[in-house]
Order: structure tokens, then C-alpha cells, then sequence
């Protein structure tokens, strides 16, 4: 318990910085973690040499030097060019199947496009509502599952996760979005409820994702990286699917 909280409270400081200094930091600090999410992904998912999914880390750095440098570019073109290469390499070597290529893709639409919305969502100061609805929907989930959870949420993926709990994560989330609104944002309070809303029942299922893949391929933790929390996709599992879907309802709702 102490290492995973020292672990959380240097951690939250480092990404709390990286945040609020935001630029090549920050694109930087997103693609240490793009790079070692996706090695946590290759090990357990690749029992042997997934040739094909190396393209994964290359086109990760093209990405985020690119937004470090700040230089303009068309993720449909990287994406595509991405899918040409995979196509020739798939063809090319010998021992690529289809089951390689298609976990290349899945690794690279989880992880790097999923950890590029950070980045773009970052140059907003709507990015803290991501950090509000993870903090608050975690915290309070474990604290009112923790006393008050008798009904399993998902009992064959997650033993632990209750339905209370995932209520109480709920609107915990909720409250801490709308203080956090009312002293930073300034925006309309029903607009802010449904983004904490849809946002942290979001956040649920990429905590539950994350988990059927461990248990597919019977593994605890994604790697130790972080001592008491495991790996980063064991961390940030939640705020994955999280992150894209509320940059896309604050673009939708509030501009």
C-alpha cells in the first residue's frame, strides 16, 4: 500500500506538471508512455515474434516528434501509410499470419491513437476535467465499493468492482467536474454532468477492457513499472477510451 501510494503521489505531481507546462514536455512525457504501453501490449499479447506489430513503435515516434516540433501533419495520411506498410510486411515475411496483423492494428488504435487524443486534448484547459473524472471516479468508487458493495459489478473480470462502487465512482465524478468547473471552466453546469457522466461510465468499461485482455492471456499485471500499480496499461486503462471520448463531447458540446 505505501509503494503504490508513493508511487501515485510522484506520479500524479510529474503529470500534473507535464500538464500545466504542457508543450514538448508533456508530448514527450505521452510518448514514453505510448512506447511502454505498447511493449506491455507486445509482451502479453505476442507469445512469439509479432515482426509486424514493430511498425507500431515507429509510427508512435514519427507521431509525437512531430507534435513536439510542433510541425503540422495529417494523421489520415500517417494512418494510412501505417496500414500500407502493415499490408507489405504482412505479405513480405513469411511468418506474419493474420492473427499478428490484426493485434498490430487493435495495439496501435488502443494505444497510440488513443494516447495521441491526450496531447490535442492537452492544448485545452478543458484536459482537467480527464484528471477530475479519474481521480474522483477511482477514489470514490473504491471508498463506497470498498464499504458499502454486496452487488458484483463483473464478477469473471473484475471480482473486486461493484455495482455501488461504479455508482458511487458515478457521482463522485460528477461532484468533482463541477467543482472544478465552477472554479476553473465557467461553463454550463448541465453540459459539465453529462460530460462527467458519459466520461465515467467510459472510464469503467476501459478498466474492464483491460482486464478481459489480462485474463484472455493469464497475466496479473502488465509489467512493475509502476510499484503498486503495475504497468502503465494497468494505470491508465480507464482514462484510454476515457480521454477521446470527452475531447469529443467538450468539442461537440461546449465549441
Amino acid at each position: 500500500m505505501k509503494k503504490r501510494i508513493l508511487t501515485g503521489l510522484i506520479g500524479g505531481f510529474y503529470i500534473g506538471l507535464a500538464t500545466y507546462l504542457g508543450g514538448a514536455l508533456f508530448s514527450f512525457t505521452v510518448l514514453g508512455m505510448t512506447l511502454i504501453a505498447l511493449f506491455e501490449m507486445d509482451r502479453a499479447v505476442n507469445k512469439r515474434n509479432n515482426f509486424v506489430f514493430k511498425i507500431n513503435y515507429i509510427t508512435a515516434v514519427i507521431i509525437f516528434s512531430l507534435l513536439m516540433l510542433r510541425i503540422d501533419f495529417n494523421l489520415y495520411m500517417i494512418i494510412t501509410f501505417h496500414t500500407v506498410i502493415a499490408g507489405i510486411v504482412y505479405v513480405l515475411h513469411e511468418k506474419t499470419d493474420l492473427r499478428d496483423l490484426s493485434v498490430s492494428f487493435f495495439g496501435f488504435v488502443y494505444i497510440v491513437l488513443l494516447f495521441y487524443h491526450f496531447v490535442i486534448f492537452s492544448t485545452y484547459l478543458h484536459f482537467w476535467l480527464v484528471s477530475a473524472i479519474t481521480f474522483s471516479a477511482d477514489s470514490f468508487a473504491y471508498i463506497i465499493g470498498s464499504n458499502f458493495g454486496k452487488h458484483k459489478l463483473c464478477p469473471k473480470l473484475s471480482p473486486k468492482k461493484s455495482i455501488e462502487g461504479a455508482v458511487g465512482g458515478i457521482m463522485g465524478a460528477i461532484t468533482v467536474s463541477l467543482v472544478v468547473n465552477a472554479l476553473l471552466l465557467k461553463e454550463p453546469v448541465s453540459f459539465i454532468i453529462v460530460i462527467a457522466l458519459i466520461g465515467s461510465i467510459i472510464s469503467i468499461f476501459g478498466d474492464l477492457l483491460a482486464s478481459k485482455i489480462k485474463r484472455e492471456f493469464s497475466i496479473k499485471d502488465y509489467s512493475g513499472i509502476l510499484p503498486g500499480h503495475g504497468g502503465i496499461l494497468d494505470r491508465f486503462d480507464s482514462v484510454l477510451l476515457m480521454t477521446p471520448v470527452t475531447y469529443y463531447l467538450v468539442m461537440i458540446l461546449l465549441f
